[in-house]
């Protein structure tokens, strides 16, 4: 699991995110959630803990987990669960939860299909029976670049995607009343079939990838992935 600089970006963070549809995907998972009469969560990768700040909100139950203490930090400010410091790999709580959540495209900054197995293999181990995960998955297809602004603060943004590697390395510089602030990460991007088999093999009984934050399966081309499992071994 890769860890970033994000001393400096986590303090700008929400804020260069003010475009996110947070609302939309928490309304998403809350959908989700009903079906599955879930209660408490586990967001893996939790960041500044907005996803859980509205789920609280709507009266979930949830914890958090993330590589950044600089993220976790500002989470705490938002959040009445307990936060803790842990690798998505190899994390142990001691206590189990109805859904497990891993959003924003976290999941990606895993390079090797070993590290998503045993990352899986985690969720797994932390799930009730009958227990879900819903892992947000980035996929792009093609390399690009663009420029674009969130009040004060212009982004600019590449991204080299190699389909032989299948990794994806990208540069953010947002500049905010003059001064820079740089994100330079490198993501792998997982299929719709490599999770479906990856999900198989760990023995979930249910699975599906969703398109979006909505629940039409999911195509090659879709931009974001939802990948649902549902685990019903004890």
């Amino acid at each position: 699991m890769q860890k970033h600089g994000y001393k400096d970006l986590a303090k700008v963070y929400d804020l260069v995110n003010l475009k996110k549809d947070y609302v939309g995907e928490v309304d998403f998972l809350k959908s989700l959630f009903r079906k599955y009469s879930v209660k408490t969560i586990l967001d893996v990768g939790c960041g500044t803990g907005t996803h859980m700040s509205l789920l609280e909100e709507m009266g979930f139950k949830c914890d958090g987990i993330d590589l950044n203490p600089e993220m976790l930090d500002i989470a705490r400010t938002k959040v009445k669960g307990c936060l803790a410091q842990a690798n998505m790999v190899d994390f142990s709580l001691g206590k189990k939860y109805d859904a497990i959540i891993c959003m924003f495209a976290a999941f990606n900054h895993l390079l090797e299909p070993s590290y998503a197995r045993k990352a899986i293999t985690c969720f797994r181990n932390h799930l009730n029976r009958g227990g879900i995960i819903l892992i947000d998955l980035h996929n792009p297809k093609s390399s690009g670049k663009k420029q674009d602004s969130i009040g004060n603060i212009t982004r600019t943004m590449e991204w080299l995607y190699n389909p032989k590697t299948r990794l994806e390395k990208s540069s953010v510089v947002f500049n905010i009343d003059g001064k820079e602030v740089i994100d330079n990460h490198t993501m792998r991007i997982y299929s719709i079939d490599e999770m479906l088999k990856l999900l198989k093999d760990l023995g979930f009984s249910e699975s599906a990838v969703y398109a979006g934050y909505g629940f039409n399966p999911a195509q090659s081309t879709s931009k974001n992935l939802e990948v649902f499992a549902r685990w019903d071994c004890d």
